[in-house]
């Protein structure tokens, strides 16, 4: 370097600029965790899961008869439609006090394994898939995996959404499991 002239910083991989970001962010999320500001993430997960004493096609007839989710089901119910890919669904979610009426789109049926339907709300800004899966762990006994993935841009304005999900799927999935166990098992 000649006589008046100083070394800038350096921009870009390991350079101050990127340093500066880094540090701005690290900051934020800080911020928002001790402010207890909101979710901005446009991708959140609901699951849950159980293990129940009957088998697949026992679990699997309760899931599929939406016609019997008022006997049974506290989250979703009544539920109305045809369960093949493809079909409309309306369903109404009971949270706590409230109660929404949905319409959601079969996306796969796997008899005795996989249940699945989806759908958008707030005017196609946020989508909700909810899958239910059945897994055999031994003779006459399953597990039940429920799993909802929420994705979209308006889902941190969504409010508690996920949350009251993930505790309408821990609700159903218990209820499911008992209205299951109750159900006689043939003799071997």
């Amino acid at each position: 370097m000649g006589i008046g002239s100083r070394a800038l910083p350096r921009r870009g991989p390991g350079g101050t600029g990127i340093r500066l970001h880094a540090g701005v962010m690290a900051t934020l999320m800080v911020l928002a965790q001790t402010l207890s500001l909101p979710n901005l993430s446009t991708h959140r997960e609901a699951r849950s899961l159980v293990v129940i004493n009957a088998s697949a096609d026992t679990v699997w007839d309760l899931l599929t008869d939406l016609p019997r989710y008022p006997a049974w089901n506290p989250y979703i119910s009544p539920a109305k439609g045809e369960l093949r890919e493809g079909a409309q669904l309306e369903l109404t979610l009971h949270n706590g006090n409230q109660t929404v009426v949905i319409e959601e789109t079969v996306l796969s049926v796997k008899p005795e394994q996989e249940l699945s339907w989806g759908g958008w709300m707030l005017g196609h800004n946020l989508q909700r898939t909810l899958t239910f899966s059945i897994d055999p762990v031994g003779s006459d006994r399953v597990q039940l995996d429920a799993h909802e993935v929420f994705q979209g841009i308006l889902l941190p304005l969504a409010g508690g959404v996920p949350d009251d999900a993930q505790r309408g799927l821990e609700e159903m999935v218990h209820a499911l499991r008992s209205a299951a166990e109750l159900v006689p098992h043939p003799s071997h």
